[in-house]
């Protein structure tokens, strides 16, 4: 048996792009959409790593429990920048756009689930606007990588990589 791989990075990276449909437009939201992706994530991973004990006590009510699991916190705040970088990394480097936004949509939805069975799950025996606007928030964060994924073939190049105000930018 061979072990060598069936399907390049690069051609995984083409199969997990939407088909191009010819003329190629940019997407010019992207650049918006990765920023705030990015923020979002960056004050979350400060929330964690700073704020560690107050998210721990926000959710767990049982001291034992709230002990046990700050630690996973903190560990979650690193894991979740590691994920950004990486995500960064692709984006600058202009590499496996498509590959690296699919490991952080999965990474992004497993996640969710993994929080509401485990982290949200004494929160969401009371019914509280806060944690339903927070969730909210997620998905459409993990909503937001799945349409990087699928138009990573349409990144913007040069400094209009980096332009969030590109939308309004007349072409």
């Amino acid at each position: 048996m061979s072990l060598k791989p069936v399907v390049t990075a690069s051609e995984l990276d083409a199969l997990l792009a939407k088909p191009n449909p010819g003329g190629v437009k940019i997407d010019a939201y992207f650049p918006l959409r990765l920023w705030i992706v990015v923020v979002v994530s960056g004050l979350w991973f400060i929330r964690l790593t700073v704020f560690t004990n107050e998210a721990a006590t926000e959710l767990f009510t049982n001291p034992a429990v709230r002990d046990y699991m700050t630690p996973a916190l903190y560990f979650r705040a690193w894991v979740l920048f590691a994920f950004i970088a990486a995500g960064i990394w692709s984006y600058v480097h202009s590499k496996y756009h498509a590959i690296t936004f699919g490991l952080l949509l999965m990474a992004s939805v497993f996640n969710l689930v993994f929080d509401l069975s485990i982290f949200y799950a004494e929160r969401l025996t009371v019914q509280d606007p806060k944690t339903t606007m927070f969730i909210l928030v997620r998905v459409i964060l993990s909503y937001m990588l799945y349409v990087s994924m699928r138009n990573s073939y349409r990144i913007p190049k040069g400094r209009d990589k980096w332009n969030i105000f590109l939308p309004f930018k007349k072409r």
